[in-house]
């Protein structure tokens, strides 16, 4: 079990997250560039891509020391300052984060286990709006469970007690955070957490998130 959430977590510095795209055209639409210009030029919260690729990062510089965590809290290998880059070799893939400009960062994938580069323009936005991004990076790892549930040989999605951290779902999974209170996504109408229900006897179901200004996302 150790082993399946290890890949799991690893496997979350690059995915498709459609809920989490839907929410950056909201909020990059609302910002208008009201995030203030941090003095580092790469530390902050960033959000970027679109519904094939969307991409969480976020930086915190501690010194002379910077920490990368993505999509959305993955804390990534320690990276190393390359000019005013920074940059995560994992052997396969390198990961290098650039400065481009006022409030801007190029999220740059390269490696010999990608066809191509991979080059994603990045912005910056405030922590309440990467939090609710999050939200929607959530959604996806629990819809992604409910799929593998079902692969199983399951019949029906799982009743509501099933589909929490400690339930069923929640032991066959990596669950997800909720980052606005640092603590594992949770049953609920609180910003950050998600409501589930199974429909037509559990042959479907609905999953919605809760975002910070009392909207929800999913469906």
């Amino acid at each position: 079990m150790g082993d399946r959430r290890r890949r799991a977590r690893r496997a979350t510095l690059v995915l498709p997250a459609l809920l989490a795209a839907a929410i950056l055209a909201a909020l990059l639409a609302g910002c208008g560039g009201s995030t203030a210009t941090a003095a580092d030029p790469l530390a902050g919260y960033w959000i970027g891509g679109g519904a094939t690729g969307m991409k969480l990062v976020h930086i915190v510089k501690n010194g002379d020391a910077y920490t990368v965590f993505a999509n959305p809290d993955y804390k990534a290998p320690e990276p190393t300052k390359r000019g005013d880059a920074l940059v995560i070799d994992a052997h396969s893939v390198k990961l290098s984060l650039i400065p481009a400009g006022t409030d801007r960062l190029t999220h740059k994938l390269t490696g010999s286990a990608l066809k191509k580069p991979q080059t994603t323009v990045m912005k910056r936005v405030d922590q309440t709006q990467y939090a609710d991004a999050a939200t929607g990076f959530g959604l996806d790892a629990i819809r992604r469970g409910l799929a593998m549930w079902k692969a199983g040989g399951a019949k029906e999605y799982p009743p509501p007690a099933e589909v929490t951290p400690t339930g069923m779902l929640g032991q066959m999974m990596a669950w997800p955070n909720n980052l606005f209170t640092g603590k594992p996504m949770q049953p609920g109408d609180s910003k950050g957490d998600y409501t589930y229900k199974p429909l037509d006897g559990g042959k479907s179901y609905s999953l919605v998130g809760h975002l910070s200004d009392g909207s929800t996302v999913g469906e």
